[in-house]
């Protein structure tokens, strides 16, 4: 089992090394440096545009890297393997690919279409960070395990009191 570290480690570690795990806090604060990060680069990469684009490759291939180490270590947390990354990637490559045949895009359709295709092409993507973010990892379930069972609730409180009574014979 692999522990989950806070965020109280190294930001360019959580950001570059694919190795560890990191809980729900980690993993939403990673990711939101990682978003301030890419606005902030893209306005500069955008300044600084070189006629093949070989600058905002490797932008995106740092992006790409950094968010795929922090879900490479959420999914540690959760007790996945990191290569459901690629299973993921896979599929979704495969919608981006698949959008022109299945919903027949033109170069000339209208703004209302425009906005469908990018929100059904942007909800696998937010619902697979949203499940990575409110997943509870190991550390939450070994917390919950070690606080033991929870406090009856009142009406199992009242039929337990119940059936006592019953044996007691004060019914």
């Amino acid at each position: 089992m692999v522990k989950a570290q806070p965020l109280s480690g190294s930001l360019l570690n959580l950001l570059i090394s694919p190795s560890g795990a990191i809980n729900r806090g980690c993993f939403f604060g990673g990711s939101l440096v990682l978003c301030a990060v890419a606005l902030a680069c893209d306005r500069l990469a955008r300044l600084a545009t070189d006629s093949i684009g070989l600058l905002s490759f490797l932008f995106a291939l740092a992006l790409l890297w950094s968010a795929g180490c922090l879900c490479r270590k959420r999914l540690h947390d959760i007790g996945r393997s990191g290569w459901l990354i690629i299973a993921f990637l896979a599929a979704y490559i495969a919608l981006v690919l698949a959008a022109p045949f299945i919903f027949s895009l033109t170069t000339t359709g209208s703004w209302r279409h425009a906005r469908f295709v990018t929100i059904v092409l942007a909800a696998p993507m937010v619902a697979w960070l949203t499940w990575l973010a409110i997943v509870p990892g190991e550390a939450a379930r070994l917390a919950a395990r070690l606080a033991g069972p929870a406090e009856p609730k009142a009406a199992h409180s009242k039929r337990a009191s119940m059936a006592r009574s019953l044996r007691a014979g004060r019914m």
